[in-house]
């Protein structure tokens, strides 16, 4: 029994030594407190003020004080100590000062800062120890930085003398938000921005974030190029404005460039195998390789033999090839619209790069006399597109990978 009620006793003793000591836990508490400069700049300092205030009736001894924080705000935690000693009742009139440097690749947001302090009191019970994590929230910020560059590594990202899509990159590579971000892009030398809508806008980009975005251009006989991206911008609090302008560098390569020319062809009417003679003309910078051209037609004239093969094809030199088609007895005569398609391979491209273009002609079919049909090709427009495909070997062998490349458009 007796030793029951000694181990009673030693228990309600522990709990009440407990209770004592819980009362004096969180006693302390920041006052008059103020940051500066409010918001903190990021590669700058923040300046902590504060006094200390004890909510209790008893004093406290022996207090020390260090402040705690993650990364980057603080690298080491605690960072140092500050000997405060005793504190009175209530408020107490020394000012503390802080200076805590904030790192330039701070990203913009809030960080707390905690000052933790730790003291003892005495007590009916003997010394009790007790602390106090007295948290500082503030705001940092830092400047966005916008940058434009290609999406992808390109190579020879043009095209000599045709017009190609590229696909720009707008990141935020800074630390903090970008707001209202609009990026003008415009012609450098020997290179002409084709696009209707060559200004874009982004409301906000984030440290790390990007957005991609198609120009078209067409480049002259150069060997690299530029664009011009001029860009405007704010901080995550609208508060300052920036401004900037960089070159986005692209480089040319040679390529194969046609154009047709057109001999007279005249048949009966209703007649089948009418001939279309054409001349190519190579007029661009690289020879052509592989060459196969296809005349596609419209009614009443249709295809009979509309593929044509040429095995090399130099820069600046020609070849005749022939088409046969035929002619519908009741077509009316006029100008129908037929296109030539070239599909070849160039010495400068890789050795599953495949070119490919088109062009805009006209077929005129009238009745000649002696109730013959004549039908004449009338060359109206030189090359108007160029695509450059990249046919890997993976995407022969698994038909499921869509990846699309770019393509270009005169």
């Amino acid at each position: 029994m007796n030793t029951k009620i000694f181990l009673l006793a030693f228990a309600a003793l522990a709990i009440f030594s407990g209770m004592v000591g819980a009362q004096y836990q969180n006693a302390l508490s920041l006052v008059n407190l103020s940051v500066s400069p409010n918001p903190v700049l990021a590669g700058g300092n923040a300046i902590i003020k504060f006094q200390l205030y004890n909510s209790y009736e008893s004093w406290v001894y022996g207090t020390s004080m260090s402040p705690s924080g993650s990364y980057p705000i603080l690298n080491v935690s605690p960072l140092g100590s500050t000997i405060v000693g005793q504190l009175n009742p209530g408020l107490n009139a020394k000012y503390y000062n802080y200076t805590i440097e904030v790192p330039n690749t701070t990203p913009s947001g809030s960080y707390t800062v905690n000052f933790n302090a730790n003291y003892f009191v005495y007590a009916a019970l003997g010394t009790q120890t007790a602390s106090t994590a007295m948290p500082v929230t503030f705001y940092v910020n830092n400047r966005p930085q916008i940058r434009v560059v290609l999406s992808t590594p390109q190579g020879g990202a043009l095209y000599t003398g045709y017009n190609q899509t590229v696909d720009l990159m707008i990141e935020n590579i800074g630390y903090g938000t970008a707001r209202n971000v609009t990026v003008t892009i415009g012609s450098g030398q020997g290179v002409n921005v084709l696009s209707s809508v060559r200004s874009f806008f982004i409301s906000n980009l984030t440290h790390g974030t990007s957005v991609t975005e198609p120009i078209l251009v067409s480049a002259r006989n150069l060997s690299a190029t530029y664009l011009v991206a001029n860009a405007t911008y704010y901080s995550s609090s609208l508060q300052q404005k920036f401004s900037g302008s960089q070159k986005v560098n692209l480089s040319v390569a040679p390529s194969a460039q046609f154009t047709i020319g057109s001999m007279d062809s005249s048949e009966a009417p209703g007649a089948t195998d009418v001939p279309v003679h054409l001349r190519v003309f190579n007029n661009g910078t690289s020879a052509a390789e592989q060459l196969q051209l296809t005349l596609q037609t419209t009614y009443p004239v249709t295809p009979v033999a509309a593929t044509a093969y040429v095995s090399d094809l130099p820069a600046g030199s020609s070849t005749n090839v022939t088409f046969l088609v035929s002619v519908d007895t009741a077509g009316v005569p006029g100008n129908y619209p037929v296109t030539l398609y070239e599909q070849w391979k160039q010495p400068n491209g890789a050795p599953n790069q495949q070119f490919s273009g088109s062009s805009n002609y006209f077929v005129t079919v009238a009745n000649g006399g002696g109730g013959t049909s004549t039908i004449e090709l009338a060359v109206v427009a030189i090359v108007i597109a160029l695509v450059v495909v990249m046919i890997a070997r993976k995407r022969i062998m698994a038909k499921a990978s869509k990846k699309d490349k770019p393509t270009a458009k005169k």
